[in-house]
Formats: structure tokens, sequence, C-alpha cells
């Protein structure tokens, strides 16, 4: 006589970041521009300065982490001027060159409103990616406002 085991789905809990990344943005400035080109309104930082990451507070910064380590990507809104601040979600990310994340590493969002995602650095080397963004003005009528900049990540 053959018994058969049920299957039980066991889920696994979310990684846990080495790395964090915050990226703060500057939502009055950015609607301000009015969908056009900006390079600025936008600060990036992590925790990997002691490990050689550079351009912190800054839109574009370098990351400079391990092989293997998890990366957590959290976005959140400020202006100064509002108490109405507006939304920053993320909306993905896009490789322009290099194969740190590859596509097994490929940040996926984590939160059920999109301000967190999680990536992992696979392999060494220096990745040129694309973060791209939805950001939108607090207020009676919300526009969304899409946009997008460059990082780099250097694993070693």
């Amino acid at each position: 006589m053959s018994f058969i085991t049920p299957l039980r789905l066991v889920s696994t809990p979310p990684p846990r970041p080495v790395v964090a990344i915050k990226i703060v943005v500057d939502t009055a400035y950015v609607v301000g521009q009015s969908g056009q080109k900006i390079n600025k309104g936008i600060y990036m930082m992590d925790n990997m300065l002691a490990n050689g990451s550079t351009n912190e507070a800054q839109f574009n910064l370098h990351t400079n982490c391990s092989v293997g380590n998890f990366i957590g990507f959290h976005a959140v809104p400020i202006n100064a001027l509002s108490s109405i601040t507006g939304t920053t979600i993320i909306t993905g990310f896009k490789v322009e060159k290099g194969e740190v994340f590859t596509a097994a590493g490929m940040p996926q969002q984590q939160s059920p409103s999109g301000d967190y995602w999680v990536g992992q650095a696979v392999k060494i080397g220096r990745q040129h990616y694309q973060i791209q963004l939805k950001v939108t003005n607090g207020g009676l009528h919300p526009i969304p406002y899409y946009i997008n900049w460059k990082a780099v990540l250097i694993a070693h």
C-alpha cells in the first residue's frame, strides 16, 4: 500500500539586505520640472561608505559591495515646502552595461506600495543601471511623473 504525502508550500522569508540604498526624492522640485529631464532633486545614499562607495547624497551613487550581498532600495519623498509630500514608487530597473545583478539578481519589488525593492550582486564587476520611479505630487489631483537616472554598482 502506498501513501501520497500532500505537498506543503513553504514561503521563504524575504532576503535581509546587507546593503541599504536610500533614494530621497524632492517631489516639489521633480513635479515642478513638468516632465523635463532632471539632474538634481534626487539624493541617493548607502551604508557602504566604509567599503568604498562614492557620490553619497548625490544624483548618481556608486555603491561598492561584495558578491552575494543583497541590496535593498528604498524610495522616500521629501518636500520642505508642504505637508503634502506626494509619493515615490520604484517602477523598475534597467541595465545599461555590465552584469553584476545578472537575471538571477535583478531587483524585485518587496513592498505592496512599490517603495522597497531588493536585488543581489551575483557577479564580480561594475554595472551601470537605471532606476525608474513614478513620482506624484500631493494634493487634490495627484499627477504622476515618470523619471529615471543612472547609478553604478561595483561588486568585488
